[in-house]
């Protein structure tokens, strides 16, 4: 038997909202659950990509919450979301032990909890990513949102449909800084992009035609660190426990050797520090002057 295949989506698919891939693939002729053949000589189930894509519409907004220690229970974590004030409705369902499938139905209530990425519930960090459609518990997809900057960008140009343009040079638009919209920040125009982090960041873009116009700069808010070895957020391949388990730090450290903590113990209506007897003997048999600083006289009775 051929060896299993895993189901594999383009990010850029996943970049962009499902109904427009729907629609860039043609929706007129409608829903096609697909046809019964064969692939290389075994069953298949043949769906068309639009098809897919439209499946997978009602989850355009959805994330995936992982808890990487102690996750709380479910009615614990559903009522975190109840209490959260967003402004939409949000289901929350188990995936496995350590994941939760998070499905608010506003793009804003989608935005807001995306662009934090970890949240804590019960003092438990559950860390969000994006849902895709080929999920798998121990790899997260490289989508993050990231504020960008267009400094200096001239104010006509700071006009929604615009921006919009120039976001989808980057990604997906999710956002524009509210300081933007109306123009109370002039001096620079500032908007939260859905983006893949591993590709290299553009620097600057061309605006206007081919002998007019000008090049804008772009600049990144913190940029995410993502893991190309792992394909986890959080840090890179240098310093990837996984790629370099050397540099994992050891849970059980050998105990480091400590010295006794002195003592007082009576001789002769003096008192030694236990610990230093040997010094003192010492200097007593040898008469080291120096033994006296390890004897405390506690004088003698008066009369």
């Amino acid at each position: 038997m051929a060896a299993l295949q895993q189901p594999v989506w383009p990010v850029g698919d996943a970049l962009r909202s499902f109904a427009t891939v729907v629609a860039d693939n043609g929706s007129e002729e409608g829903f096609n659950p697909g046809t019964v053949s064969t692939f290389r000589g075994e069953p298949a189930l043949r769906i068309a990509k639009k098809d897919i894509m439209q499946l997978a519409l009602p989850f355009q907004h959805a994330l995936v919450g992982r808890f990487s220690y102690s996750r709380p229970p479910m009615e614990t974590v559903r009522k975190f979301f109840l209490e959260l004030g967003l402004k939409g409705e949000c289901a929350v369902a188990l995936l496995d032990s350590n994941h939760v499938l998070i499905r608010p139905t506003l793009e804003e209530d989608y935005t807001r909890l995306f662009v934090r990425r970890t949240w804590f519930i019960k003092s438990s960090p559950m860390t969000l990513s994006k849902w895709s459609l080929d999920f798998k518990a121990n790899k997260e997809i490289s989508i993050a949102p990231v504020w960008v900057s267009f400094p200096g960008l001239p104010i006509p140009f700071f006009d929604r449909q615009v921006l919009n343009k120039l976001a989808s040079v980057l990604g997906r638009l999710l956002k524009v800084d509210a300081a933007t919209g109306d123009l109370r920040r002039p001096s620079v125009a500032r908007v939260l992009v859905e983006m893949d982090v591993t590709q290299t960041p553009v620097t600057r873009i061309w605006i206007g035609e081919e002998e007019y116009g000008f090049w804008q700069n772009v600049e990144y808010e913190d940029w995410p660190e993502f893991c190309h070895f792992c394909e986890r957020f959080g840090h890179d391949q240098q310093i990837c426990f996984k790629k370099n388990p050397a540099l994992k730090p050891n849970k059980n450290p050998q105990p480091q050797q400590t010295l006794p903590r002195p003592t007082w113990i009576p001789r002769q209506g003096k008192k030694v520090r236990r610990g230093m007897q040997q010094s003192t003997m010492a200097g007593e048999a040898g008469g080291v002057e120096g033994a006296e600083a390890f004897v405390l006289d506690q004088g003698q009775p008066e009369g």
